[in-house]
């Protein structure tokens, strides 16, 4: 079999192999069995937390005194 025939097969082969990919993909996000999985992950942008803002402070770093230096040591 020379190359010319042969990268037609494999190109048929993979597009069938993305077709059962996409399927498979389909199958596992469509099974009644994961809709309320799919649904809470669905609102978690509109999910309003308490507290929020002082998690963005706190993830800055430490609050640092106003009177305290601190030294940088360098190599």
């Amino acid at each position: 079999m020379d190359l010319v025939k042969l990268q037609s097969v494999l190109n048929t082969l993979w597009v069938v192999w993305f077709f059962v990919l996409f399927l498979g993909m389909l199958w596992y996000v469509m099974r009644p069995s994961k809709k309320q999985h799919f649904a809470g992950l669905a609102d978690i942008p509109l999910r309003d937390e308490p507290g929020a803002a002082s998690r963005l402070r706190r993830a800055d770093g430490p609050e640092r005194e106003p009177g305290r230096q601190t030294s940088a040591r360098s190599i």
